[in-house]
């Protein structure tokens, strides 16, 4: 799955967003659908829209202060025929608990084509509160990865996997780091500290699991300083900043490990195509 979040600044948005939320064409009946009223009262739209603006006073007023929160958790079109109401309702109410189970929130899925998402109105406080759910990067790329490991109790929803699991890499590092050379492991003994290769391997295991794809574990290595090298037009290994150059399978990284991110990466960009595509559809045909 993809989980995208979008931020709002004006109480005005509660209504455009809600209205957009209950515009999915792919209900022919109100059976064909959920709703979540997530610490609201009211199944009213209009009573509805108005707790979220009266718990936004609760809000610390500061310019560019978040008044609400928009996110979608989307699937891949190859997972359309396993998913049935009970488990994206299921989904979404774990999102809700990991994203923000204090706050307001109105959820409900569109299931208008093959790419079929939930999207949520969070409030951008707790409920009642001026306390705001804002997460972090680390933080919400938390959440993501545990929606994932949440998401494999429907092993069926295989093809809507993105975000590698943490335990997933660490796994695969652990099985690499084994795999010294005899003269790494002497200098260890004989000097009681690390190579400067198991430094590098190191680091390159923490960007490894850090990473969402290749392209992203990429950035994060020449962030850290180090340099990628090619051979016959492939990226084949990096070098650190005296020169000395490292190949992938050197450092734990063999060609299961290289191709598990390439898989994340090419999923990655096809849901957000997708993503993307499907939204600014629909927002086009709002505005006319």
């Amino acid at each position: 799955m993809i989980i995208k979040t979008k931020r709002s600044y004006t109480s005005q948005r509660y209504k455009q967003l809600i209205d957009y939320i209950l515009s999915d064409k792919g209900r022919a009946d109100q059976q064909n659908t959920f709703t979540i009223l997530h610490n609201l009262k009211s199944t009213n739209k209009d009573e509805v829209i108005q707790e979220f603006i009266e718990n936004d006073q609760y809000r610390k007023k500061r310019s560019r202060g978040v008044v609400l929160y928009h996110e979608i958790v989307s699937f891949h079109p190859d997972s359309k025929s396993e998913l049935n109401l009970e488990i994206l309702e299921d989904i979404a109410n774990e999102f809700i608990e990991l994203r923000g189970k204090n706050a307001l929130c109105f959820a409900k899925p569109h299931i208008e084509n093959d790419n079929i998402h939930i999207h949520f109105c969070f409030s951008g406080t707790e409920y009642k509160s001026s306390k705001t759910i804002r997460l972090d990067n680390t933080a919400f790329k938390s959440v993501r990865i545990n929606m994932e490991l949440y998401q494999q109790k429907y092993q069926e929803l295989d093809s809507s996997i993105v975000y590698l699991n943490k335990w997933q890499k660490n796994r695969l590092m652990e099985q690499g780091a084994t795999k010294q050379s005899e003269n790494e492991f002497q200098l260890k003994t004989r000097t009681g500290k690390p190579s400067k290769k198991d430094l590098i391997r190191a680091l390159v295991s923490d960007c490894y699991i850090q990473s969402s794809g290749k392209e992203d574990f990429f950035q994060l290595l020449i962030q850290q300083g180090l340099e990628l090298y090619k051979y016959r037009e492939k990226i084949n290994g990096l070098k650190d900043k005296e020169g000395r150059k490292y190949r992938f399978s050197s450092l734990s990284l063999g060609d299961k490990e290289m191709a598990l991110l390439e898989k994340n990466s090419d999923r990655m960009l096809e849901l957000q195509h997708i993503q993307k595509h499907k939204e600014k559809s629909r927002f086009n045909e709002l505005e006319r």
